[in-house]
């Protein structure tokens, strides 16, 4: 064996992969329908007459401070329409903003101690507040002694908000058989959160209106233990169309509503996404609808910035997206607003017992 440590990790990594038999079926945690995934599964997308109006909702946020007992967080939520290649002006303000803290608060019951987390909204313009989330479904309880998980909390408002954005642009701006893409998979994460996602969910199967997510990232695996979505790039290698769609299963968890697709929108394109539609809309479609839908998609994925990704998604994303250089810029503005309070003396030793790896990295770096 060899030496070095580099290439004896590599060398035995690389023969542990190669030698496991594959089993290409999606992992399933849920109890829906896998389906095998071989060439003659693939199906390709054929170009529509008949393009979709389509709405892509996405939110972005990035903590302002950040300690043990509060969080302080600047939230974005914005959605974008567009049909082929061409944008569709919103009704309203498509952006919304606002800006969020977390506290914790420990409380005894029968000796056994139990972490509650309290959010508060604060948006950016009186129209925003429309958009937010109820605070009191914002609340949770933990018994674990790590105090305010970072990023998961961070998230909660913006994500809730997302969801309350979607069912805006659904009841205002679409009309039945538009499609409206969330950011990601159609699967909750939060407490309460399912009742906004199926608040929204609901009111599409009403009104006609298709719901779908579309995730950027995937940590799927196949039951043997492969990446999904690289095993599923893999096996296209033998089909003999460049933009196609193949069935992985009904869903992949008990909280996911979705019917859940691998894609490829672009023959020249590196990536395959995972790709869901609200899983009682697609058990109605026909082979053409569902085609129908996904060549939309596939019209609105020719930008090459990211081609095969559709350009409502990556508009989505840059105008959700808070910058670093916004969040100095707010940075700034909270420590102003601090200074000018003599009870934020003390509350600033909360931030502190944080920072003091990220000085140690300033000196050492």
């Amino acid at each position: 064996m060899s030496t070095d440590p580099i290439k004896s990790l590599i060398e035995q990594l690389g023969t542990h992969l190669s030698q496991k038999e594959h089993s290409d079926v999606v992992l399933n945690n849920g109890k829906g329908k896998q389906f095998p995934i071989i060439p003659s599964e693939f199906c390709e997308i054929t170009p529509t007459a008949n393009l979709r109006k389509i709405a892509f909702v996405d939110g972005g946020d990035g903590p302002l401070e950040d300690s043990p007992n509060f969080l302080i967080t600047l939230n974005r939520v914005y959605f974008s329409i567009f049909q082929g290649r061409n944008r569709v002006k919103p009704k309203e303000n498509p952006r919304v903003q606002f800006l969020s803290y977390v506290t914790s608060n420990i409380t005894t019951l029968k000796g056994k101690k139990t972490i509650s987390y309290e959010t508060k909204l604060f948006p950016h313009t009186e129209n925003d507040k429309r958009y937010l989330p109820s605070e009191s479904d914002l609340t949770s309880n933990s018994e674990s002694t790590a105090v305010l998980q970072g990023a998961r909390l961070n998230s909660l408002g913006r994500r809730f908000a997302e969801w309350q954005l979607a069912l805006h642009v659904l009841e205002n701006e679409l009309e039945k058989g538009d499609v409206l893409v969330m950011d990601g998979s159609l699967q909750t994460n939060f407490k309460n959160e399912i009742r906004y996602a199926n608040r929204l969910y609901d009111r599409a199967i009403e009104k006609g209106v298709v719901i779908c997510g579309l995730a950027k990232t995937s940590r799927l695996i196949t039951e043997s233990g492969d990446p999904l979505l690289a095993r599923v790039e893999e096996i296209s290698e033998a089909v003999p169309f460049g933009k196609w769609y193949v069935k992985v299963a009904e869903e992949v968890s008990a909280d996911d509503r979705g019917f859940m697709l691998a894609v490829k929108f672009h023959e020249k394109s590196r990536f395959v996404f995972r790709f869901e539609i609200l899983r009682e809309q697609f058990g109605e479609m026909t082979p053409e609808e569902l085609n129908s839908v996904l060549a939309s998609l596939a019209e609105n994925s020719q930008d090459v910035a990211m081609i095969g990704y559709p350009y409502g998604a990556i508009d989505a994303d840059r105008f959700a997206q808070v910058r670093m250089d916004e969040l100095s810029m707010y940075r700034g503005f909270v420590m102003a607003e601090m200074l000018k309070r003599p009870e934020w003396k003390k509350l600033q030793k909360y931030s502190a017992s944080l920072s003091a790896h990220d000085r140690l990295n300033e000196v050492t770096s």
